[in-house]
């Protein structure tokens, strides 16, 4: 199978990969929780060459994670910021943040979260929706959905 086919798929984690799967993808929406908006900006911070900067914030555009506006003090620079979609997969880079600090080596998380209201530093929990327990894979199942049986 080949990666853009995965966007053909009936499955919500085969097209989620589709699109930030690629390797530079996790990098730049690093950059952009962190507050880069600038081109030069996400380019210093990952050492990434432009051309395939250039290309991964257009693929982010093109799928409506990231957009491009015009420099708010009127210079012929773009800026980038995070559309809806894109902030909802803070989450998703909150629990790799963590899964990175664990499990890959590092001797101490060189980032930690500061969580501004409360003023603590803060780890991800995946909790249950309905009852507020924390789960992991041992206390889930899966279940047919309503989109199972949709066909195209």
């Amino acid at each position: 199978m080949k990666h853009e086919e995965l966007f053909e798929e009936n499955c919500a984690v085969a097209r989620a990969s589709a699109v930030l799967g690629e390797r530079w993808v996790w990098p730049i929406l690093r950059q952009a929780f962190n507050g880069a908006h600038r081109f030069e900006e996400f380019q210093r911070g990952i050492g990434l060459a432009r051309n395939i900067l250039s290309d991964r914030l257009n693929t982010l555009i093109d799928n409506d994670i990231l957009e491009r506006r015009s420099d708010p003090d009127g210079g012929a620079r773009a800026h980038y910021r995070l559309t809806p979609k894109g902030h909802a997969l803070f989450p998703v880079y909150v629990a790799m943040m963590e899964w990175g600090n664990h499990w890959t080596g590092l001797t101490a998380p060189p980032v930690d979260l500061l969580h501004k209201p409360c003023g603590h530093r803060m780890h991800a929990r995946v909790v249950c929706s309905e009852c507020g327990e924390e789960i992991s894979d041992r206390d889930t199942e899966p279940a047919v959905g309503k989109g199972m049986f949709i066909h195209r």
